[in-house]
C-alpha cells in the first residue's frame, strides 16, 4: 500500500507533465528503459507537485482550513497522502497544474527562450540547429493547413498517387499512415499544370517519396484552370 500511494504522490504528477508535454510535440515519443522513465518521472514531479502544495498550502493558510495543515517536508506529505480527500484534491490539483505547466512551457519557454539559447549555441559551434519540432515527420505533415502531396515509390517513379491529405499519422504511431482526398481531381490538375514542389520526404527504410507541393503553387493552378475553357471539376464541386 506504501508503494501505491509513493507512486501515486512522488510519480504521477511527473507522468502527467512528461504526457502533457509530448502531446503539445515537445518531446519525441521514444522508449525508455524503467530506471530511465522513473528519473524523468521524478524530475518533472517537483515543480508540479511543488506547486500543487503550495497552493494547498495558500488555500489553507486564507480559509482557515482545519481539517489539514500546511504541508513542508516530504514526511507530512506522505502522512497526508493517508486520506482519500487530500489524495483527491492532489491529484486532481497535479493535472490542472500539470497541464498548465506544460502549456507555459511548450507555448512561451520552450520556444521563445529555451530553443533560441540552445539553438545559438548550436550555431556558435557551426551545427546546424533544431527545428521547432521533434521530428521529421511532424515538421511536414501534421502542420496546419491544406497539403497537396504526390506519393511515389523510388524503384517504380510512373507509379504514383496524388490528393489533398486529410490526416496523417502522429509521430508516435507504428505506422506512418496518410488518408487523402479528391486524388482524381489533383491528380488531373498535377498532370496538367505541374505545379512547384515545395518539400520532398524520402522514406529510405520502405523506399516511399512524398512530394509536396507549395500551396500558392496549388491555389495558382487551381484558378488558372478555373478560367480555362475545360476545367477539372473536384468532385466536391458538383
Amino acid at each position: 500500500m506504501d508503494s501505491f500511494l509513493g507512486t501515486l504522490v512522488f510519480l504521477l504528477p511527473g507522468l502527467m507533465l512528461y504526457f502533457w508535454l509530448q502531446s503539445f510535440g515537445i518531446n519525441p515519443v521514444v522508449k525508455h528503459s524503467p530506471a530511465e522513465f522513473t528519473a524523468v518521472s521524478v524530475l518533472l514531479w517537483f515543480p508540479v507537485s511543488l506547486t500543487v502544495i503550495l497552493t494547498f498550502n495558500l488555500f489553507i493558510h486564507l480559509t482557515n482550513w482545519n481539517t489539514f495543515q500546511p504541508i513542508w517536508s516530504t514526511e507530512e506529505l506522505k502522512t497526508a497522502s493517508g486520506s482519500f480527500v487530500f489524495l483527491i484534491i492532489f491529484l486532481g490539483s497535479s493535472v490542472l497544474i500539470s497541464f498548465l505547466a506544460g502549456a507555459i512551457w511548450a507555448k512561451w519557454i520552450h520556444q521563445q527562450l529555451f530553443m533560441k539559447l540552445i539553438n545559438g549555441i548550436r550555431k556558435s559551434r557551426g551545427a546546424a540547429e533544431f527545428s521547432r519540432n521533434t521530428s521529421v515527420w511532424e515538421e511536414i505533415f501534421t502542420i496546419n493547413g491544406e497539403k497537396v502531396v504526390k506519393i511515389i515509390k523510388l524503384d517504380k517513379p510512373e507509379e504514383y498517387i496524388v490528393g489533398s491529405i486529410r490526416k496523417a499519422s502522429r509521430q508516435f504511431e507504428p505506422e506512418r499512415n496518410i488518408v487523402l482526398d479528391e486524388v482524381d481531381y489533383f491528380t488531373k490538375l498535377v498532370e496538367k499544370y505541374n505545379p512547384t514542389i515545395k518539400h520532398v520526404f524520402i522514406d529510405t527504410k520502405s523506399g516511399i517519396a512524398i512530394y509536396m507541393y507549395h500551396p500558392n503553387s496549388i491555389t495558382e493552378v487551381q484558378l488558372m484552370d478555373h478560367k480555362s475553357e475545360n476545367p477539372i471539376i473536384s468532385p466536391w464541386c458538383t
